[in-house]
């Protein structure tokens, strides 16, 4: 057991580290480069190795208080970095409400918008596919081939399937569901809900409660770790957001929060992918296991009291 406590200790504390302190220590870095240069001297290097120079060098009788300062900067610079990966991960929350389209009330109007252009994008998809389907069957030609083919009759099967899986796929592209959202991650990560829903007669975030107690704990660690890089992506975007901050003070700060905040939009699309696709397999594998634990007849209410004071042993 002690053995057990000391490996998980181990590992809580590497994972601290590099979730939090590193990625502090390097904002750190580049806010002291934003306030030694500014925007004046944004590329003047030379005074950032001064400004750092100045910190370890010094008159000999001084070297001692210049240890002391280093080291004290040092240990004050490890729980900064931490705090500011917690800052960073407290900002994964409006992170992730903006990526999904959870806009606040000065943008609900642009947000209606973009969900009515996606809407309306996601429709003419699905009636080209829905029309490309039954052409074959009424010996019809494909309205996305154009008018140069609608002379020559019933249209080649393998010719109607290709059109049909191309509008299929410009469908789902836009969104595996009508859109609600005005942000593809928002209604990725609704599609298993409406899915599930529409193919099992259930509310997703009624069963998923009970179903995630009778997933096996192979399936539960794959679904643990896909969310996980979920909000790790949602995470750097916070990060992104304390590195334009520091763009008010040095400008090149602006291009490190652009690349992250594309960097995290893009982690999180694969992310949202991939955990969704997770949550609707473990319920189509797993949802016959709940069905079997919750069958007829369920305990009577006078079952249930029984059991409640025997429980209690007479207390």
């Amino acid at each position: 057991m002690t053995g057990l406590l000391a490996e998980l200790g181990r590992r809580l504390a590497e994972r601290w580290f590099t979730l939090l302190v590193l990625p502090g220590l390097a904002y750190l870095l580049v806010a002291a480069a934003a306030v030694r240069l500014g925007h004046t001297g944004w590329g003047d290097w030379h005074a950032l190795w001064d400004g750092f120079t100045a910190l370890t060098e010094g008159e000999p009788e001084r070297q001692s208080a210049l240890a002391v300062r280093a080291v004290l900067f040092v240990l004050a610079a490890v729980p900064v970095s931490a705090g500011l990966g917690l800052l960073a991960q407290a900002l994964a929350t409006p992170v992730e409400r903006a990526l999904c389209g959870d806009w606040p009330r000065p943008f609900t109007a642009l947000a209606a918008r973009l969900t009515t252009r996606r809407a309306a994008a996601w429709r003419e998809a699905d009636t080209a596919y829905h029309d490309s389907v039954a052409a074959p069957a009424l010996g019809l030609p494909d309205a996305g081939r154009g008018r140069s083919e609608a002379g020559q009759g019933r249209p080649d099967a393998a010719q109607g399937q290709a059109d049909a899986a191309a509008h299929a796929a410009r469908r789902n592209a836009l969104s595996l569901i009508p859109p609600e959202r005005p942000t593809w991650l928002g209604d990725r990560l609704r599609a298993p809900a409406v899915r599930l829903g529409r193919e099992y007669g259930i509310d997703l975030a009624t069963v998923w409660p009970r179903l995630w107690l009778v997933l096996p704990t192979p399936t539960r660690d794959i679904l643990t770790a896909a969310r996980a890089r979920l909000d790790a992506a949602f995470a750097l975007g916070g990060w992104a957001v304390l590195y334009l901050a520091l763009a008010a003070r040095w400008w090149p700060a602006a291009a490190i929060a652009l690349t992250a905040a594309a960097v995290a939009r893009r982690r999180a699309s694969l992310a949202a992918e991939a955990y969704a696709e997770l949550v609707e397999s473990a319920v189509d594998l797993h949802l016959d296991r709940l069905l079997t634990r919750l069958a007829e007849p369920r305990p009577a209410p006078q079952q249930g009291r029984a059991l409640t004071e025997r429980l209690r042993r007479g207390l």
